[in-house]
């Protein structure tokens, strides 16, 4: 039932280094019994960025019907049950300094279950959580302390240590005192005290008792008079006190673990509660997967035919094998009834006949099993391909590069899903069938004999459970550690500069021993399920050998009895080894399936007569954003944009780094998503095939834009049909300013330009990607994005003044940190602080004195004007692999390839 708080919480692992908190979060509602979808959490959060924060694990928890509250609590009263603050999601530090999240679900005397994100579920002891729990110090409002320190939360925990200091009528009276005094000292002072004299008395410095009630009495009256003059940290150290502070602070340093407590699940949303986002509400209601349902049905997207064929097979075989039994029986008795040559000739044939139909049987069998995986493998394939594209870029930022590839790595491991289905028919068939042949022969043992094969049966059953936990567990930790894989061959060269080898070593250790644990777990559980299903299914064997000699039974049937009781033992552990194979198979399909599950945010790659429509609309776009907020990870992004920007348009977008100028125009490429305030292109909303054609009239210039290892055409034709490229290629060569450079290149536009345009200069990438863009037909909407880096001020003027030109027609955002460049665009737009402070035409905020746009020019102009004027510099040139010095006064611009 919903609601209903469980014995043990369940395991989530994190697959990201930054997805902590969603898994957390994950756990803490699995744990009450309201599942829901770690993906769609990830991407509520954003972990891409730069992790979740405890503010945005509060709000999500709230909204989503749990109630939750974000407390601060001294260290020592954490796990007290006075304070009712578990189960809760806390923050711990890592070894390498990192904070981490993990929820804290329950204790039973010195121990304390706990769900590590990255380690999972774990008992761990109270010193070993205390020593691992961050302690926060942020600064609170004097009032708002002395408020919380006369709550019940607070004041339990030195109830607590007072009693154990001195006597009830003393505690009492201290406790009185401290909560006489309207300021925040008095109650710090009693608190600080408290925890000093009860670390004396557990360490036996100070006798529990009169001493420690004389001692504590006199420390409090130090402590308040250091603490008028300002140095109460020099007579208790800070690591003591809760909250501390100047005498006369109207704020105190507050110090304390922080932490969600979730006290259960809301019955009813409140009244004017907002309602929730997509994400949200995807995360609620998207059903949990059954990747063996899913996978069932891919297959039959074939047809039931091949499946069915097969099972016949399987189940007649498992029929076959017993009439064989029972005509290998019959041999015994055939000198009674076979008296002539001729029927015995004809007893064998029969049976060499029969033996042969079973063998015709399992030769198609095993073939069209490798078939259907075969099949199923290259139908899982085909899926993925079809269903990339149509997935958000929010679905993939939210998740590991290198989780991704393993999934798609491991698709050729469906193989084995229909041969494990076939063997668990196919023994179960088997089990029936002798069941029904040993009850036939003694009926007065039909008890024991159903009990016999339930036992037989019960025990793999039962263990699957525990089985697929241990798989599941194996399995999210290999996938933690594809991520450590990736990163080193991907910074093999950054790690051998800065001699990390050892932090990544270091950090790959205790992932990797939890791989180890999870691996030796499954196996020997599997070991256990094997040893106890062969003696439970032998002892029922013997069981009902011995029961049905006892009755009566006839001496010729003995033999063909204790041949299939003991078959019963051989069942049972093929059908253990079967469905051993099940934990891996739903672990394996679960991850494979996944992303086929999730919902669509991008149209189909088919072209559609709206596409076509599209393709034939020219002009620019035009598009207004009004009150737009953007958030991530919890931080604003953006926040309170209002802009016009008309049809055709070319604006110029400025301001210091980090100011948000990314972030704006990813909100028209479909990186972000508006958390408040809505976007509109040619007055429909941005959304659905309003956005997918958008894209398609785009043209992006990025120094990420990736460069593919192909041919240099190739890479100038990305995602262009050949039909528009070859008219328009030469063109693309001259408005990019890349005649020259082909001509340098051995195989003209057919040279490769290696993996990620290696083996280009960063100018050289940047004009590949302009020619790209340039080269698509009928953009509507241009975004550059420092465009030029790496090349001289004098060849990204020229460009710039191309650029334009050849997209005349469009409407163009430029972000550029070149701010006097700027200055021949007719708008230029100034972000800072996420916010658009200065909208116009650039000339004339360069004129006015008071403008961040001015101010931002006279930075570029001295900074330009300290680099090149004075200064002991020597002017070295690098031009063409030669590199010579210039006299420091020679102010040419340098050609590309010189430094």
């Amino acid at each position: 039932m919903a609601g209903t708080r469980r014995l043990l919480i369940p395991e989530v692992i994190q697959t990201s280094a930054m997805d902590c908190g969603p898994a957390a979060l994950k756990a803490l509602f699995d744990g009450f019994n309201l599942p829901v979808s770690y993906g769609r959490l990830r991407e509520a959060c954003q972990t891409d960025i730069d992790g979740t924060s405890i503010d945005v694990l509060e709000e999500l928890a709230g909204k989503l019907g749990m109630d939750a509250v974000q407390v601060v609590l001294p260290l020592d009263q954490v796990l007290m049950p006075e304070t009712k603050a578990l189960p809760a999601l806390a923050v711990v530090r890592l070894a390498d300094s990192n904070l981490h999240f993990i929820v804290i679900w329950r204790r039973w005397g010195n121990m304390v279950q706990i769900m590590d994100p990255a380690l999972g579920r774990r008992w761990v002891s109270v010193t070993e959580l205390m020593e691992r729990l961050y302690v926060h110090a942020l600064p609170v409002p004097a009032e708002g302390f002395r408020a919380w320190a006369s709550t019940e939360e607070f004041l339990a925990g030195m109830r607590l240590r007072l009693g154990a200091l001195a006597d009830k009528p003393l505690a009492e009276r201290l406790l009185a005192e401290a909560l006489a005094d309207e300021t925040w000292k008095s109650v710090a002072c009693l608190d600080a005290a408290t925890r000093l004299v009860q670390t004396l008395v557990d360490g036996g410095g100070v006798e529990r008792g009169e001493s420690s009630e004389r001692f504590l009495e006199q420390l409090l009256r130090e402590v308040r008079a250091a603490l008028a003059e300002g140095r109460a940290e020099q007579v208790i150290p800070a690591s003591y006190w809760t909250a501390v502070g100047p005498p006369d602070a109207e704020e105190v340093t507050l110090r304390g673990v922080v932490g969600i407590l979730a006290r259960g699940l809301r019955t009813e949303r409140a009244e004017g509660e907002p309602p929730l986002s997509a994400e949200l509400l995807a995360a609620l209601k998207e059903p949990p997967t059954r990747p063996l349902r899913e996978l069932v049905a891919l297959m039959r997207r074939d047809g039931v035919l091949a499946p069915s064929i097969l099972a016949a097979i399987a189940l007649t075989a498992a029929v076959g094998g017993f009439l064989e039994a029972l005509l290998l029986r019959g041999i015994i008795d055939a000198g009674r009834y076979l008296t002539t040559q001729e029927q015995r000739l004809a007893g064998i044939v029969t049976l060499l006949a029969l033996m042969g139909m079973i063998f015709s049987l399992e030769f198609p069998l095993s073939l069209g099993t490798l078939r259907l995986g075969r099949r199923l493998e290259l139908r899982l394939r085909l899926a993925f391909l079809d269903k990339i594209p149509r997935l958000g870029d929010r679905y993939f930022k939210s998740r590991l590069v290198s989780d991704m590839a393993q999934r798609c790595h491991g698709i050729h491991q469906v193989r084995s899903v229909p041969t494990m289905a076939v063997g668990v028919l196919r023994a179960s068939a088997e089990m029936l069938v002798t069941l029904a042949g040993l009850t036939w022969l003694a009926p007065g043992s039909a008890p024991l004999i159903i009990i016999g094969g339930g036992l037989a049966l019960a025990v793999p059953l039962l263990a699957q459970r525990s089985l697929l936990e241990a798989d599941r567990r194996m399995r999210d930790f290999d996938g933690v550690l594809s991520r450590f894989y990736l990163d080193a061959m991907r910074g093999a060269v950054a790690l051998r500069a800065h001699r990390a080898e050892l932090t990544l070593r270091r950090a790959h250790e205790e992932p990797l021993h939890e791989f180890v644990r999870a691996a030796r777990t499954l196996l020997s559980r599997g070991i256990l399920t094997d040893t106890l299903a062969t003696m439970v299914a032998t002892g029922g064997s013997v069981a009902i050998v011995l029961h049905a000699v006892s009755q009566g039974i006839q001496p010729g049937a003995v033999l063909l009895l204790v041949y299939w009781a003991l078959a019963l033992a051989t069942l049972g552990k093929q059908l253990a080894d079967a469905l051993r194979q099940y934990p891996a198979a739903s672990s394996l399909t679960a991850r494979m399936m996944e992303p086929l599950l999730t919902p669509d945010e991008v149209g189909a790659g088919l072209e559609t007569a709206a596409d076509v429509d599209a393709r034939a609309e020219t002009g620019g776009v035009g598009f207004t954003l009004k009150q737009v907020e953007v958030k991530a990870a919890g931080f604003t992004v953006l926040q309170g944009i209002d802009m016009t920007v008309r049809p055709g348009e070319h604006v110029a977008i400025v301001g210091p780094s980090g100011a948000g100028k990314s972030s704006l125009v990813g909100i028209l490429l479909g990186w972000h998503r508006p958390s408040s305030g809505s976007v509109e292109v040619d007055g429909a909303p941005l959304a659905g095939q309003v956005l997918a054609r958008l894209r398609r009239q785009t043209a992006w210039v990025e120094p990420e834009v990736t460069l593919w290892n192909k041919s240099l055409v190739d890479n100038l034709a990305y995602g262009v049909e050949a039909t528009d490229v070859l008219p328009r290629v030469g063109q693309a060569l001259r408005s990019a300013d890349l005649i020259e450079f082909l001509d340098k290149l051995p195989l003209g536009l057919q040279t490769r330009l290696g993996e990620g345009g290696s083996l280009l200069s960063g100018g050289q990438g940047q004009r590949v990607r302009l020619g790209r863009a340039l080269l698509r037909p009928g953009v509507r909407l241009a975004i550059f994005d420092e465009p030029f880096r790496g090349l001289e001020r004098d060849r990204r003027a020229a460009l710039l003044e191309r650029s334009r030109a050849e997209l005349s027609g469009a409407t163009l955002l430029c972000i550029m940190h070149d701010i006097a460049e700027t200055l021949t665009f007719d708008r230029v737009l100034v972000i800072k602080g996420g916010q658009l402070v200065e909208d116009d035409n650039p000339k004339r905020l360069a004129q006015r004195e008071d403008s961040v746009y001015r101010s931002l020019l006279d930075e570029e102009e001295q900074m330009r004007r300290d680099l090149t004027g004075h200064g002991g510099w020597r002017r070295m040139v690098l031009d063409h692999g030669l590199l010579s010095e210039h006299p420091a006064e020679d102010t040419k611009p340098m050609r590309e390839g010189a430094a």
